[in-house]
């Protein structure tokens, strides 16, 4: 009688079929993994530019740059000490950076829905849980410099809160803000082998003036008003300044600091119009950059200049620009 059984032959070529299914199968798999693995990794990408983004780090030089001022005037210290303080001031500026966007989340959903917030890249009550997180291990840092540093630092949390509770309701906010860039002054400056002294006084007055007159441009229209002109006249002011302190031994570091500075603020503004309209936004970036020229021009007019201070705010400048590429100033 034949053997109708299957086929060895054709038995070897179905289990050989099957194989070769499952082996497809594995590697499809694989490819969805992979395709998962790539989308998580981007997603973590995009989340991260988030963070930079809600801090905008790319102005965080420009803290460096007065911590550096401040810490010359007073006249320097412990470098152990001078880096805990970048350290505890850089945390409050991100630290009041993502407050800002936590109390400007309904604005923003109206007029900027690409921030990080109404874009959902991050949840808002996860924007104040990483504020609180900022602003503790910043003032912890600052705190063990000493008890000045950390009233100061007090102080300057105090009118961080402040300015993010009313900048969008009142024109408070203007010196408010300016009032945080002093703060920073103040907090180096009271952790200083001398202290603080009309040096950083001076220096903190001066910033303040640089400081309200961005935000004041800032807050104005896309063209020139009343408003832009005292704007431009309060960034001017600190050069003035300058002279003042520098006669006078008026010298060719005062010299070189003012018209290095002049002629940025001067790119900044030709920069900026089109159409002979003043158009603020494209000024903002560059002019927050320049804060680390009004802490060079400062330096040299109290001669405290030299070249390792002068290339560090350089570079500080630099790196504010750079950032500015791939971060937005504001």
């Amino acid at each position: 009688m034949r053997n109708r059984g299957i086929n060895p032959l054709l038995q070897v070529d179905a289990n050989s079929s099957r194989g070769y299914k499952n082996k497809t199968y594995l590697h499809g798999q694989e490819k969805v993994l992979a395709r998962r693995r790539i989308a998580l990794w981007l997603g973590s990408m995009i989340k991260g530019r988030a963070l930079l983004v809600l801090g905008r780090v790319s102005n965080l030089s420009t803290v460096w740059s007065n911590c550096l001022c401040a810490w010359i005037l007073s006249g320097g210290g412990s470098n152990a000490v001078f880096a805990s303080l970048l350290v505890g001031l850089s945390f409050l500026y991100v630290g009041g950076m993502y407050l800002n966007d936590y109390c400007d989340a309904g604005f923003d959903r109206k007029f900027r829905p690409e921030r990080p917030i109404p874009s959902g890249q991050i949840q808002q009550k996860t924007v104040m849980t990483l504020t609180l997180l900022f602003f503790v291990v910043g003032f912890a840092a600052i705190a063990w410099t000493g008890l000045h540093s950390a009233l100061y630092a007090i102080v300057l949390l105090g009118l961080i809160f402040a300015y993010n509770l009313v900048h969008k309701k009142t024109k408070l906010g203007v010196p408010l803000m300016g009032a945080c860039r002093t703060g920073v002054y103040l907090v180096v400056g009271a952790a200083g082998v001398q202290g603080l002294g009309a040096s950083i006084y001076w220096a903190g007055g001066l910033m303040f003036l640089y400081v309200i007159g961005i935000t004041s441009l800032a807050r104005t229209e896309s063209n020139l008003e009343a408003n832009s002109f005292a704007g431009l006249a309060m960034i001017v002011s600190p050069l003035v300044g300058a002279v003042y302190l520098a006669s006078p031994e008026f010298d060719a570091t005062v010299g070189g600091g003012i018209l290095l500075a002049v002629a940025w603020m001067l790119w900044a503004f030709f920069r900026a119009r089109a159409g002979g309209k003043l158009i603020v936004g494209k000024m903002i970036g560059p002019l927050l950059a320049g804060i680390c020229l009004i802490d060079l021009t400062i330096i040299a007019a109290e001669h405290k200049f030299s070249l390792t201070v002068g290339g560090s705010l350089m570079a500080f400048f630099v790196i504010a620009l750079i950032a500015q590429r791939r971060i937005p100033a504001t």
